[in-house]
């Protein structure tokens, strides 16, 4: 098994974007979810949460540090562009066309809105969320920021406006946690943020040093958005105590291209932040 998969999808134009789901359902359907060598595995799908933009609470003239809320409980909630919420229908797609929806146990997410919405289409086309009884009302089987979409939050609080607000950051031991309880077997998505998805995994004694595989800037921190990862992680013994062990069975890139920024967004304190390349 080759361990690096590449597909190139150029968007040069808005109405592109339209298309952008199909265009990934037509790829080559040949290319199956990476299988784990023992049926008494739990494989993980990792990935960053999709391209996002603040949307101001409360008044648009108040100052706000961008991540980061103020004394009065003004701040900014992330939330996925229009870019961001192409790539999440995208996502959807990959995972469905390669019939890896059908095997998913857990799709969990942070508490931050832009990593709750990236994989939300996931949980309903892996039958996790949604209505599913038909009366009405979502019932899956999460009971946390939105109850019944599928999407379990680790951890589940604070949202972005209420008290004791936390940066992306903190979710690190938390989904580390979250992932060392999951029942052995399990077939789970993760969508985290960019300072925590390679400590996570090495966490799991998964080496993060080669840079084709695992991309970084500066700080060490995931760049971009286009990456995914598998991984396999079996009990560290044969008695399956000593929790978790993993490796990388596949590092998959779906590559965007973008020919214009389709978002910018100014609230009367300088430019966007979509605009400035921001990694988080």
């Amino acid at each position: 098994m080759k361990p690096t998969i590449t597909f190139l999808l150029s968007l040069r134009a808005a109405p592109a974007l339209l298309a952008v789901a199909a265009t990934l359902a037509g790829l080559s359907v040949h290319a199956q979810a990476p299988q784990s060598e023992s049926p008494h595995t739990t494989i993980v799908y990792v990935v960053r949460h999709g391209e996002d933009t603040p949307e101001l609470l409360a008044d648009p003239s108040i100052t706000v540090t961008f991540n980061n809320c103020n004394s009065d409980s003004s701040c900014c909630e992330e939330v996925l562009n229009p870019l961001g919420r192409a790539r999440a229908a995208v996502l959807g797609d990959w995972f469905k066309t390669r019939r890896i929806t059908q095997t998913l146990t857990h799709v969990i997410a942070s508490h931050k809105i832009r990593s709750r919405q990236t994989v939300a289409s996931i949980a309903q086309l892996a039958g996790l969320g949604g209505d599913l009884n038909g009366d009405g009302t979502p019932d899956g089987l999460d009971v946390d920021q939105v109850p019944g979409d599928g999407v379990i939050n680790v951890p589940p609080t604070p949202t972005e406006c209420e008290a004791g607000w936390t940066s992306s950051g903190s979710v690190r031991q938390p989904q580390i946690d979250y992932l060392q309880s999951l029942p052995l077997g399990s077939r789970a998505v993760l969508c985290s943020h960019s300072p925590v998805i390679y400590p996570i995994m090495e966490a799991f004694g998964i080496s993060t040093a080669d840079p084709v595989k695992f991309p970084k800037d500066s700080r060490g921190r995931v760049v971009g958005f286009n990456n995914l990862w598998v991984l396999e992680l079996k009990p560290a013994n044969r008695d399956g105590t000593g929790g978790y062990q993993g490796r990388l069975l596949a590092h998959v890139r779906l590559d965007f291209e973008l020919g214009e920024t389709f978002v910018s967004r100014e609230y009367g304190v300088g430019p966007s932040e979509v605009a400035t390349g921001r990694e988080d």
